[in-house]
């Protein structure tokens, strides 16, 4: 197997990405599929569904697999912005839809995309204020949850933030400083990642953008 730099398993297969290669074996490590569709791709993420999986390039392409066929199933670049789209996805919790941040017109403008996973047409799209910058989401329980940075009038940063998105709107904002955003924006690929205790401390008890949330929420 070569260096990945992501791996994604389920019960019954493992999906890894090199950038150049998409890497697909089953439970007995025996290599069943490669894929050279995409480059600077280093995402996936399966349907909750199980007959799918896609894989996000820096390039602002998604590429819709099947797992019953192994075989791309769809292709398309979801923005013309000319910056590294590396931000994250997500599934709902049905698997009808597809959630991605991307990076709309120029870097100052985070959106999130919805996409129907019958055919991957864009259902909606939420553009955010320049002021607010996004990162990452995570579907927990059927609600998702937002991670980013808020710009000052200056644009410069001042904060983070832990979010949930609802109903096609950003709300129930938990800012965070910077230091902790700095921090858990290193972390939060990971299974397990720190929690910023107020004493400076780093202890692994995180799993979650929604344990984030709920432990930042009952700091107030």
């Amino acid at each position: 197997m070569p260096r990945f730099k992501s791996i994604i398993e389920n019960e019954k297969y493992g999906v890894g990405c090199t950038g150049q290669t998409v890497w697909v074996w089953d439970k007995n490590d025996t290599v069943i599929a490669k894929f050279k569709d995409l480059i600077y791709a280093y995402r996936a993420a399966f349907s909750p569904r199980g007959d799918i999986f896609v894989v996000k390039s820096t390039e602002a392409w998604l590429a819709v697999y099947s797992l019953e066929t192994m075989s791309l199933i769809k292709k398309f670049r979801f923005s013309k912005a000319h910056y590294a789209q590396d931000d994250s996805f997500c599934f709902s919790l049905d698997g009808k839809y597809l959630l991605n941040v991307e990076r709309y017109g120029d870097d100052l403008h985070s959106a999130i995309a919805v996409y129907n996973t019958s055919d991957f047409s864009l259902s909606s799209r939420l553009i955010v204020d320049e002021c607010m910058r996004l990162y990452h989401i995570q579907q927990v329980g059927g609600e998702y949850y937002l991670f980013g940075f808020m710009r000052g009038s200056d644009m410069v940063i001042s904060c983070g933030f832990v979010a949930k998105y609802r109903n096609k709107q950003i709300c129930d904002v938990m800012k965070i400083t910077e230091a902790e955003r700095e921090f858990y924006n290193e972390h939060l690929d990971q299974t397990m990642f720190g929690l910023w205790l107020d004493d400076g401390q780093k202890i692994k008890n995180v799993h979650t953008l929604a344990d984030l949330w709920g432990y930042y929420n009952q700091k107030q």
